[in-house]
């Protein structure tokens, strides 16, 4: 009987552990929407919900020559736009932030262009500019280059003067203070413009691709809703959560481990 108790008790425990693991509570969420979704398709017998096992049969269908067609052209996109964000957004964020003349210059500019919606950016590029590549390489990076310039820029104005006024008094040369005390002072903001950038990035190449395109993820998800493609919506839907979903979380690691000395990284850790 002891021995039945303990093996009980020890199960129970396991049990317990297995439930409350970091895995299963990733999982019960999906779970249950799929249950959801496959129950609601069912029941309600309405034409614009596929059944998940339609979804995965348009997503076989897809897969093959959808993957160099719809998406590679996006991430192209997003790479070469979000690219020139990060360094001319970065390299301006500072000079602003450092240099509060040509901070007092540029800002109310700034200020003006930062607050059109990155949604109505796009029509008036593509009137100008045309449907080509270019433009939502435009697009990307007139959308990412705002939160990557402003958390620079703040970053930099928040640096202690005392920490610059020292490395002057030791006669640190100036490339080797700013990468050893205003890259590192700045980077913290630096890199929380940058992970709001990517998310803005993914969006409004998106949202160009659906305005006027031939290929990259958002013109295949307008284009299975033209023709009536109920499955191809939600496969190319599904497409670009997952793909965001994982840019974020690689963007997390990367950012967690650029900032392992810094006080919000090792609560995380």
């Amino acid at each position: 009987m002891a021995l039945r108790a303990y093996s009980d008790g020890t199960d129970g425990l396991t049990m317990k552990r297995i439930l409350g693991s970091p895995a299963i509570a990733f999982l019960a969420l999906p779970v249950l929407l799929l249950v959801a979704v496959t129950a609601y398709a069912a029941l309600a017998n309405n034409i614009f919900i596929s059944t998940p096992a339609d979804v995965w049969a348009r997503f076989q269908e897809w897969w093959p020559t959808g993957l160099q067609r719809d998406l590679l052209p996006s991430l192209i996109n997003v790479a070469v736009g979000f690219a020139a964000a990060v360094v001319v957004g970065t390299a301006a964020g500072l000079v602003l932030g450092l240099f509060p003349t040509a901070r007092a210059l540029w800002s109310p500019l700034i200020d003006f262009i930062r607050a059109i919606p990155d949604a109505a950016i796009v029509p008036v590029l593509l009137l100008i500019f045309g449907l080509g590549p270019g433009t939502r390489m435009l697009v990307v990076f007139l959308s990412s280059v705002w939160p990557i310039l402003i958390g620079a820029m703040d970053g930099a104005q928040a640096i202690d003067p005392r920490q610059r006024e020292m490395g002057r008094a030791f006669r640190v040369p100036r490339t080797r203070g700013f990468f050893a005390v205003i890259l590192p002072a700045t980077s913290p903001q630096i890199l929380a413009g940058i992970k709001i950038g990517l998310s803005v990035s993914f969006i409004v190449v998106i949202i160009s691709e659906m305005f006027g395109s031939t290929e990259g993820i958002g013109h295949f998800v307008i284009a299975s809703q033209r023709q009536f493609d109920i499955a191809g919506v939600w496969v190319g839907t599904l497409v670009i959560a997952i793909i965001g979903y994982l840019l974020n979380t690689v963007f997390g690691l990367v950012q967690r481990r650029i900032l392992h000395w810094h006080p919000s990284s090792r609560s995380l850790a």
